[in-house]
């Protein structure tokens, strides 16, 4: 039976069918139900999976045909590998055989498999539009004791194939078709096959830990999250069986899957790795994060995988004629009151310029006053026509100053580099009208009393 190509946030259809035919039967309708878990979407691309499960020697019960319990994924070029261990119905089957349609093609031995005997297996399905997969299954009772755990691990090798290492020792390697990168994140599998439209509610539970994929040829990497997967896979994805089966987290990257265990639904976040996030800011800047405030320039905490909110203020004031003014964040962000999505370590920077005040003291009508970017220049300007005041005078301008009086320009206007706090003041002289008419009167009245004293 083939697997269908369904979305890892929706239902994972993927089969794993009657491994290996009997020999006098003919493959019937079949249903797979699925629980487990996939990783994060950094796992896309892998070179290869793997996973510890531990082994459960409980065998399919009633209408279910087999149990298996796996590693795999959906590959680049729409094949499918999976690895991991099996167990079914006693009888005679091919331990190694290609399957087309209903029928099968063993290409190797025989075997008689009992019950309660878990065997390693594996299965690639070279194309998913075609019912066509080729299988492996391991000597008796090669998936160990009861309870105990194996590595399972799907690696690249050197002839364009893939290798299936359980425990750290290849046991199967098969060139048939040429490796490839993964399309989804790893995954790994509890599985029911059955040929009625139910389930036996008698899946495992079996345990899985640490999956991690292949980054490049050598290079392991743990995954950082995990979202449950529950429903169909296989020809049937959409196969209206209410799935009795949950998955339950026992620990970091660690899962129960199968009878049980908590239902839940396909997609949703199982397993939140913590990242680091830290926050940098001038000292007088406060950083709020998810609703808290934190003081001293700098946040640095522990944060669940996904979105969270961050915001730091426009402006900051420092006194009255210093302040900060937000222009972006280290990432190119401009946004002060922002949201982020946390899937890895992240460092951020907001980033402030220091602003100074120019304050402008003129009795004229005046510009220029305000704040500056530090290193910015400042235009300033007032009109120098000369006013009456109201003392019985007339002010003429006198200049530009600064506060401690010194001479800046005698213009009307001018310019100053902001690298401080600056007061400028225009100067004013004034003039009163009684001087020259006390001065004229004074020269006048001395004019006549030359006049008179010469006439005597």
């Amino acid at each position: 039976m083939r697997h269908s190509k369904v979305s890892l946030l929706a239902v994972f259809a993927l089969m794993l069918t009657f491994l290996a035919m009997p020999r006098t039967v003919t493959a019937q309708a079949q249903y797979a139900i699925q629980v487990g878990a996939s990783g994060d979407d950094a796992s896309k691309g892998n070179m290869g999976v793997g996973a510890e499960i531990r082994t459960s020697i409980t065998p399919p019960t009633g209408q279910a045909l087999a149990t298996s319990f796996w590693v795999g994924d959906n590959l680049q070029n729409g094949a499918f590998v999976q690895f991991g261990y099996d167990l079914t119905s006693p009888h005679d089957y091919c331990l190694y055989g290609e399957t087309k349609g209903d029928q099968g093609n063993c290409l190797g031995a025989y075997g008689n498999i009992g019950y309660g005997d878990g065997r390693w297996f594996w299965q690639y399905w070279p194309n998913s539009a075609v019912n066509d997969f080729y299988y492996a299954m391991g000597p008796a009772n090669s998936a160990g004791p009861d309870g105990s755990w194996h590595l399972y691990q799907i690696w690249p090798n050197a002839t364009n194939g893939w290798n299936f290492v359980l425990d750290g020792k290849t046991v199967w390697n098969f060139n048939m078709f040429h490796f490839t990168e993964s399309r989804d994140p790893a995954y790994m599998i509890a599985e029911e096959v059955t040929s009625t439209q139910s389930a036996s509610g008698t899946l495992g539970p079996v345990a899985f830990r640490n999956l991690s994929y292949l980054d490049g040829y050598t290079k392991w990497q743990s995954v950082t999250s995990l979202s449950a997967i529950s429903g169909c896979g296989g020809m049937i994805p959409y196969c209206g069986i209410t799935v009795p089966y949950g998955v339950t987290v026992s620990g970091p990257n660690e899962i129960i899957a199968g009878s049980g265990e908590q239902l839940i639904q396909s997609g949703s976040l199982l397993w939140p790795q913590t990242f680091r996030l830290t926050v940098s800011a001038p000292s007088k800047v406060p950083v709020t994060i998810d609703g808290s405030t934190y003081f001293g320039g700098t946040a640095d905490m522990p944060l669940l995988q996904g979105s969270h909110s961050i915001s730091v203020p426009n402006l900051v004031a420092v006194d009255n004629t210093d302040r900060l003014r937000f222009t972006g964040w280290s990432d190119g962000s401009t946004e002060f009151n922002r949201t982020i999505n946390v899937s890895s370590d992240t460092n951020l920077q907001a980033v402030y310029v220091q602003q100074y005040k120019l304050t402008i003291v003129s009795s004229s009508p005046s510009s220029g006053g305000g704040w500056y970017d530090q290193g910015t220049t400042a235009d300033f300007e007032t009109n120098t026509a000369p006013y009456v005041t109201n003392t019985l005078g007339f002010n003429i301008f006198g200049g530009w100053h600064d506060e401690s009086g010194g001479l800046i320009t005698n213009a009307g206007s001018g310019s100053i580099e902001m690298n401080g706090a600056n007061t400028l003041e225009a100067y004013w002289l004034p003039v009163n009208y009684l001087v020259p008419v006390i001065v004229s009167a004074l020269f006048g009245f001395a004019c006549l009393f030359e006049v008179a004293r010469r006439a005597h």
